[in-house]
């Protein structure tokens, strides 16, 4: 417990130590580049309440009475702010994008360890002035540090049960100018570590915080903005298309012992995504289309209780679906932010099937103009992950 809250008052003092040394510190830049992209550093403290969500363990008392309930981070950004070097610059309102680090400390408890976390933000702007700013937060990376699943322990950690999980944060907030270089951002962020199913038992930790913030820019004078005239959208319609796969454990609990067990089986999950787009905007395309399904959990709980699973108790036809979806993607360069719903409209049901209705949430990165390479969360409820999705993928204008 001390060696723990020693490591995060170590981390406020250095960030607090390098602050002075950041405010107004100049670096030197070809103008050409200080023009359209701008550095900053941005230092936050994180105050926080872990979702208890009716969780064995989370809901418990240790010995000296000590709950599960307060967290406290600490992070350091480096990023640059796009100021109109290109047409995205100006069409995504100047967003800021950069690398984190994050220290997060869970307060009287050490049963799910205090993880460090390396992750690229994004920064969108609803509202921009010169003093002012209303925005969005996304964040995405990985985390080390949790400590992981142990039969052996009084009390089972299911929450988490692997040492290297997803850092995943998003929020909103706000920006005020304090000098010509430095910003105060009070905001509200929500953190989620998981590792996606790929192993379980594990149900994610949900971290519900406010923040506060100080950015400063690291050159002498900020870049003003710089606007042009856009040229036409290129074209209002395409098709697309991308083949995604995902690992994915279950977690077969023991009704005797109550013991949580894998049998060490990690099914596939599979799907063709055949889709269309609409280009409302610039940034804003909306589309929808079928997916192609191949569940490899699917029924295999219940094959689990006639004894120990085999992946051929459920015959391939019982595994495969079709659902139908609506979605969108928000565009930022070759970046895209995606969203959809998708409804299975045909799939042998099973009582342990996840619902019908299923989310996803990721992104598609464009690593040619019209091939592009992707990850998807794909989630129930429209909180609980069921697995982390890897595409590849092709679209065509028409």
């Amino acid at each position: 417990m001390k060696t723990s809250k020693s490591k995060l008052w170590t981390c406020y003092l250095i960030c607090l130590m390098a602050l002075p040394f950041v405010w107004g510190q100049p670096v030197s830049t070809p103008e050409t580049i200080s023009q359209a992209i701008e550095p900053f550093l941005r230092v936050s403290v994180q105050n926080g309440n872990i979702l208890l969500q009716d969780r064995l363990l989370l809901t418990s008392q240790d010995e000296e009475g000590n709950i599960f309930k307060t967290t406290k981070a600490i992070s350091a950004e480096y990023g640059w702010h796009f100021l109109g070097g290109e047409t995205w610059h100006q069409t995504c309102k100047y967003p800021r994008m950069g690398m984190g680090f994050q220290y997060l400390h869970i307060m009287n408890r050490d049963e799910l360890g205090h993880p460090f976390s390396v992750y690229g933000f994004y920064d969108g702007n609803f509202f921009r002035s010169k003093n002012f700013e209303f925005n969005s937060r996304l964040a995405l990376g990985m985390a080390y540090g949790s400590r992981p699943y142990n039969p052996a322990d009084p009390l089972p950690n299911d929450i988490i049960c692997t040492k290297l999980n997803v850092f995943a944060e998003m929020g909103l907030g706000i920006s005020v100018r304090l000098n010509h270089s430095l910003f105060m951002e009070p905001a509200f962020r929500f953190t989620h570590f998981s590792n996606g199913n790929t192993r379980e038992p594990q149900k994610g930790l949900n971290i519900p915080a406010y923040s506060i913030g100080l950015r400063s820019y690291l050159g002498n004078t900020p870049a003003i903005p710089v606007k042009s005239p856009l040229d036409d959208i290129e074209h209002r319609h395409e098709v697309l298309a991308f083949v995604g796969v995902a690992p994915r454990q279950l977690d077969f609990i023991d009704n005797e012992t109550f013991l949580h067990e894998t049998y060490g089986l990690v099914f596939l999950m599979a799907n063709l995504h055949l889709g269309y787009n609409y280009t409302v905007s610039r940034r804003i395309k909306l589309g929808g289309g079928v997916d192609l399904i191949y569940d490899g959990t699917n029924g295999m709980k219940e094959a689990a209780m006639a004894g120990m699973p085999v992946k051929s108790a459920v015959p391939a036809s019982d595994k495969t679906g079709l659902s139908v979806f609506l979605g969108g993607e928000n565009a930022v360069g070759r970046l895209s932010v995606i969203v959809s719903l998708n409804y299975m409209v045909a799939q042998t049901r099973f009582p342990s099937s996840t619902r019908k209705l299923e989310q996803r949430l990721g992104f598609k990165y464009h690593v040619l103009p019209n091939v592009f390479v992707g990850a998807n969360v794909r989630a129930y409820r429209f909180a609980a992950a069921k697995a982390v999705e890897f595409n590849i993928g092709m679209r065509r204008p028409i």
